[in-house]
């Protein structure tokens, strides 16, 4: 009886690590959004089925931001193979003079130059994730810097009948490129979604022994709710972008 009360006891005592492993068992990376009630698993297991749930939900989100990041890839690549497509298409149609072929060659050597930029940001990413790129610090003016970017953007500028102006100065410790290529992120997504005949304000500030450069333009604001994403990787507030979907111009 004594025995036989013992295997009762110990099946009892086991069976919240039964049910743990039955729900372990069942989570896929399609299906990660399970989670175990902490009310059916005793007090000492708590903490276990605590830290499994936080687990699960990290995972849950890394798939989501590697999904949206799919999506953002496919929708960018796409857009330059079928601009190079429809070009190489229409110019096989007929007989062309060799300036046509000139202009239509260039057209798809800009595409492949915007699709080899992001092939590299790729392959950054991938390097920066695993520790495999060394920052070269080095004094520099983040004036400078930022000149050099808006210069680059200042024909995407143009064309929006956008303008950008920079104020201010600070000097800076720190890898050049990598400080070019944050300001870059920023001004990028500054023109592209600033309004027609707006301003770009660039406003560098030095106070404490600290730099302080503050991007801003006028254009359509970001839901309050989705502001505290925005600084997440992959993360797109276009819902459209996200789901890999072609919006209407």
């Amino acid at each position: 009886m004594s025995g036989a009360l013992g295997v009762v006891l110990i099946r009892k005592g086991l069976k919240p690590i039964d049910e743990l492993s039955k729900t372990s068992s069942t989570v896929t990376a399609h299906c990660l959004d399970t989670r175990i009630p902490t009310e059916s698993v005793p007090g000492e297991l708590h903490e276990l089925v605590d830290n499994f749930n936080e687990m699960l939900s990290r995972l849950d989100d890394s798939f989501l931001r590697l999904s949206g990041f799919s999506a953002d890839i496919a929708h960018e690549l796409r857009t330059p193979l079928n601009s190079m497509l429809t070009q190489m298409e229409v110019a096989l149609l007929r007989d062309r003079e060799n300036t046509d072929y000139k202009d239509i060659l260039y057209s798809a050597l800009e595409e492949l130059r915007r699709m080899s930029k992001m092939v590299y940001d790729m392959l950054f990413l991938a390097k920066a994730d695993n520790g495999k790129i060394t920052p070269n610090a080095e004094d520099a003016s983040m004036a400078e810097i930022t000149a050099s970017v808006i210069e680059y953007y200042e024909l995407a500028a143009e064309d929006k009948k956008v303008e950008i102006a920079l104020s201010g100065d600070g000097s800076v410790h720190g890898d050049k490129s990598m400080l070019r290529r944050a300001v870059s992120n920023i001004v990028s997504n500054a023109v592209r979604y600033a309004e027609e005949g707006s301003t770009i304000s660039v406003e560098i500030s030095e106070s404490g022994g600290s730099v302080c450069t503050a991007i801003s333009n006028r254009g359509t604001t970001i839901p309050a709710e989705l502001q505290a994403r925005v600084f997440d990787r992959f993360y797109r507030v276009d819902t459209a972008r996200r789901e890999g979907t072609t919006m209407n111009a």
